[in-house]
């Protein structure tokens, strides 16, 4: 009974983060080290209902194998917990109930963030979330089957384990102290950490002096071209959502120019959310 309480608040808890960070982007940017992760922000576009080709593009490279991990192996693990957690607490233990709650885990997700205009809808995000719930009841059934010593042990990691990342995410959220690992909120998402959204001073650099994402060498009446650090020219297409900043301000697709060097966030169907345009002179 016990087992069975704990497993509700962790479920609870675990469906609050899950709604706030990967239904309704709240989490809109985690910085490691130099590495600066987007989850935040609207998209717009169309659906995507062939399955697997966003898979296949991810797989193929086109934004990196980096990116291609986040997205693909983010997507599984976040409904992990779910499958996991759900049959401890509401004692339903059949492949058929979890394949059920599987499809409606992923498009319930997926249709509230298109009614929501948060999100595009994609079945491979569907596919992904998923299975990722599946994974997460085959874990409890191997977990059922374990002897009473074992479960309790597993228990006691678990519990250290979640503390532990709470514990991180509370000193990173409100940056106690320094570390290598920071959560920015929305406001400052489409930001680096050295530009505040209200600072009085638009003097800093924009793309925190990287350089950026990589250099515009051609300007199209709705996209840029930029030839990346790595060489590849890659084309980006922008739409009214897209955010263009310079560190004079706020911009629009008219400012960018050849040449510039920008800092770019698209997702998989390459639109550009964010644009910023570093500053040439730092």
């Amino acid at each position: 009974m016990k087992q069975r309480i704990l497993s509700a608040i962790l479920l609870l808890a675990y469906v609050f983060v899950l709604i706030k960070v990967l239904v309704f982007k709240d989490l809109a940017l985690i910085k490691i080290g130099q590495l600066r992760l987007n989850f935040g922000g609207t998209q717009e576009g169309p659906a995507n209902l062939i399955p697997f080709k966003t898979i296949l593009y991810y797989l193929k490279g086109n934004n990196g194998l980096l990116i291609a991990g986040i997205n693909i192996i983010g997507n599984i693990i976040a409904l992990i917990p779910l499958g996991f957690f759900v049959p401890l607490v509401l004692k339903h233990k059949n492949w058929k109930r979890s394949f059920l709650l599987a499809l409606m885990a992923g498009f319930s997700i997926e249709l509230t963030q298109v009614a929501l205009h948060i999100g595009i809808f994609d079945i491979d995000d569907v596919i992904l979330n998923g299975l990722g719930v599946i994974i997460g009841f085959g874990l409890f059934k191997l977990y059922t089957g374990l002897p009473f010593k074992v479960k309790s042990l597993l228990s006691i990691i678990s519990f250290v384990i979640v503390t532990l990342l709470v514990s991180i995410y509370t000193v990173a959220h409100f940056n106690k102290i320094e570390l290598p690992i920071s959560i920015e909120n929305s406001m400052g998402a489409n930001m680096p950490p050295n530009v505040q959204p209200n600072s009085a001073t638009q003097c800093c650099d924009l793309c925190g002096g990287t350089g950026g994402t990589g250099q515009i060498i051609a300007v199209g009446n709705n996209s840029i071209t930029i030839k990346r650090r790595d060489g590849v020219e890659q084309t980006i297409k922008l739409t009214k959502q897209t955010t263009i900043k310079t560190s004079a301000g706020p911009a629009t697709s008219a400012d960018l120019k050849t040449g510039d060097r920008v800092t770019v966030i698209i997702d998989e169907t390459e639109t550009a959310s964010v644009v910023l345009v570093c500053d040439a002179n730092i």
